[in-house]
């Protein structure tokens, strides 16, 4: 790159993050989603009718009908947020103080809610919790692990008819799922703040 192509990039505004290669990663990570979600929803679903899943399977076709359809409607909707949820502001790469826009927030906490109620929504939401805790924010983060539990326990309550009562065992399945997403989101995004950090000092000399 040539000096005049250097002076006329903005200060703050690290070349490593481009508006274009965010769009292109944006996408990637839905269109992953909505495979993952449809073979996910398709398995779930023919286990629930032939039973090749025992702990699935429900004798009522209708009722699985009626699970089907809110699987579509809820799922449609989750990965319709997905770009929302995951959505960054320039604003961050100028500095670290800042979280992101709170619409993202509100975006990702709605596909968190049902990303174990809807098996279309649970790839999006195991990419929502990543992205929600590499943001490096308690404030954020907390929201997201309470909201991946409460998904999990409306789950058992309304959305699992063949289980008697709940089954705090697969709570605390997904509980443990959520601490290591969260996890992995971490280190993303410390890896995410250091590289930015970089690129300013190295912009600033």
């Amino acid at each position: 790159m040539s000096r005049h192509a250097e002076a006329s990039t903005p200060q703050g505004s690290p070349r490593t993050l481009a508006p274009h290669r965010s769009r292109q990663r944006t996408a990637i990570l839905v269109g992953s989603a909505i495979v993952l979600g449809v073979v996910n929803s398709v398995v779930h679903h023919s286990a629930s009718f032939t039973g090749w899943i025992a702990g699935l399977h429900l004798n009522d076709p209708q009722l699985v009908t009626v699970l089907i359809g809110s699987d579509l409607v809820l799922g449609v909707m989750a990965l319709f947020l997905l770009p929302a949820a995951i959505a960054h502001d320039t604003e961050e790469l100028r500095q670290d103080t800042y979280i992101g826009p709170p619409s993202a927030l509100v975006a990702g906490l709605v596909v968190i809610m049902v990303w174990q109620v809807a098996p279309l929504a649970m790839a999006a939401g195991a990419i929502v919790i990543i992205s929600i805790s590499s943001r490096v924010s308690a404030t954020w983060t907390i929201p997201a692990v309470c909201a991946s539990i409460l998904s999990s326990l409306i789950a058992q309550l309304a959305f699992e008819p063949q289980h008697a009562g709940i089954q705090w065992s697969s709570i605390g399945f997904t509980a443990a799922i959520t601490v290591l997403l969260v996890g992995v989101g971490t280190v993303r995004g410390q890896h995410l703040r250091t590289l930015r950090r970089s690129a300013r000092v190295r912009q600033s000399r």
